[in-house]
């Protein structure tokens, strides 16, 4: 749901667990601004160790704002360090706070696709379930560009399965690639080429699912260029929401249960954080789909993207529940999941 920035301290109320990650945009640094520091009781702030110099100068203004102790590095394309990095902290910080009921309040905003969805992955692990509360918080975008001359990212390292959303590939099926289509043209189409899907599913954001018209406008015309590239194996077309998880969860479940049987399922987020919220959700639910992620070689430091007057807010706790799992997996005959707990990777915690 929507909050209006100036509320949204009073909406979370008494957080026992705030996570936050520092970023090259100044929308890093949003949520900080509006919190009241007496009111979070424990805070960690995740910082990318080989980070570019904004990022750096806002990961000390949030750490300074909002008095974090807790810094935790993790490095540049190690996923499974990452993910054991993320495991590893959280866990030791969920078990001293010592509640029954845990508030775990956390931002999006700065974190990459990736690491929001491994964040995800850790937060939605069983030994969490009857523990927290999960509130999810992003600052989106209120408009990208004036001109066509904008860029967010250039070239692209490497395309992989999101570490924790491996999916189930069966050798007997084919390939079917879900894009949820955003502005990075040059990934979008070498995450196709890439796969070489025997069918592709494209999705566009619909127009009550997007922030406002004017993203609209942009998005739909990156679409129409994307479409018209792969007609050729284009299998359908799906609509997706961009400021609530429900709607699109819904769309990639039934997306699931049509085209299971034949395909192996990969599902690529190249839109917002919610959008990937929800397809982190999906996959945990039905977890032979597998997530992948195209790392890109280069990010626009320089244009700060201007984010708009509210936040969007989601409580999450119901997807952690044994019940709501339990149906979702119900309908799906072969499933699997990870371990409670990986090998120990030493964390890198700054304590400050």
């Amino acid at each position: 749901m929507k909050v209006i920035k100036e509320n949204i301290a009073k909406n979370l109320g008494i957080i026992d667990l705030l996570l936050l990650s520092s970023g090259f945009e100044n929308r890093s640094k949003e949520l900080s601004n509006f919190l009241i520091k007496s009111k979070i009781k424990n805070s960690i702030i995740f910082h990318l160790d080989d980070n570019y110099h904004l990022a750096n100068k806002n990961r000390d203004e949030i750490v300074s704002k909002l008095s974090i102790k807790d810094i935790v590095e993790y490095p540049k394309n190690d996923s499974y360090s990452t993910y054991n990095i993320l495991f590893a902290c959280i866990t030791k910080k969920i078990e001293n706070i010592g509640k029954n009921k845990i508030k775990v309040v956390v931002d999006v905003t700065a974190f990459s696709r990736e690491i929001l969805l491994m964040l995800i992955k850790v937060l939605t692990n069983e030994i969490f379930q009857s523990k927290i509360e999960l509130n999810l918080v992003h600052s989106p975008v209120d408009n990208y560009c004036e001109n066509d001359t904008l860029w967010l990212t250039k070239g692209v390292r490497e395309i992989r399965p999101v570490f924790g959303y491996s999916g189930l590939m069966t050798p007997s099926k084919k390939l079917l690639l879900i894009v949820l289509n955003g502005f990075e043209d040059e990934r979008t189409e070498t995450i196709i080429d890439s796969f070489e899907p025997n069918a592709l599913i494209l999705g566009n954001p619909s127009l009550k699912g997007s922030i406002n018209s004017n993203l609209k406008t942009l998005v739909d015309d990156k679409y129409s260029k994307i479409k018209s590239k792969f007609l050729g194996i284009l299998k359908k077309e799906i609509e997706f929401s961009c400021i609530d998880i429900q709607p699109t969860i819904d769309i990639l479940l039934k997306v699931n249960e049509e085209f299971k049987d034949e395909y192996n399922i990969v599902i690529s987020p190249l839109n917002n954080k919610t959008s990937t919220v929800a397809v982190a959700i999906t996959a945990i639910l039905q977890d032979d789909i597998q997530v992948s992620y195209a790392s890109a070689n280069q990010y626009n430091i320089i244009k700060q993207l201007s984010p708009t007057n509210y936040f969007l807010l989601y409580d999450v706790t119901s997807y952690l529940s044994t019940e709501t799992k339990a149906k979702s997996v119900s309908k799906n005959k072969t499933t699997r999941s990870l371990p409670n707990s990986l090998s120990s990777t030493k964390s890198r915690l700054k304590t400050k």
